[in-house]
């Protein structure tokens, strides 16, 4: 059984997601600031003779990355974190288990948390992807739809207190569920 003081620490690291969340869309908006200011400049962006065959590669690293992505989802399933906890390592801050129950609900959590924050990562580079196209060869058009797919895909990705729950839910046996 899960102690109430240490299951509101297991639901503390969803805040620590957040946390993460909320600077990986900040970036976002910096990438955007960085660009249109850097743009404003007319010599710069400009005559790089590698900057059509720049936007063929990073727009299909874009693809890439989207598929990765796809890919990536099958392993934030409650089926895959429950499965694959025993694999990871616990985060510092849910090293305070007692009891075999506690210790694999630390074990879970801290294999969730870290697979979102993969997932943005690999959202993030997206929206990367999009800067270096509006620095190399003024694409803003790429930049802007970039960074709109990584935008949507991270609201998608939001850490919902729904998300932690349906983990924390799946250690409990049937009869405690609720």
């Amino acid at each position: 059984m899960i102690r109430p003081e240490f299951k509101t620490v297991l639901l503390d690291q969803r805040g620590a997601a957040v946390i993460i969340w909320s600077f990986f869309v900040i970036s976002i908006a910096i990438y955007l600031f960085i660009s249109r200011h850097l743009l404003a400049n007319p010599d710069f962006g400009r005559g790089f003779s590698y900057a059509a065959a720049a936007r063929a590669v990073f727009w299909l690293l874009a693809l890439i990355d989207f598929g990765y992505y796809v890919y990536w989802k099958r392993y934030l399933a409650p089926e895959a974190v429950l499965r694959d906890a025993k694999k990871s390592k616990r985060l510092r801050a849910l090293e305070g288990y007692k009891g075999a129950d506690e210790e694999r609900a630390a074990a879970v959590v801290s294999t969730y948390v870290t697979r979102e924050i993969v997932l943005f990562a690999i959202i993030e580079a997206i929206a990367v992807y999009g800067m270096i196209l509006a620095l190399v060869g003024r694409f803003l058009l790429d930049q802007y739809l970039l960074s709109a797919l990584a935008l949507v895909l991270l609201i998608v990705e939001f850490p919902s207190g729904k998300s932690f729950s349906v983990v924390l839910q799946n250690l409990e046996p049937p009869e405690q569920r609720q």
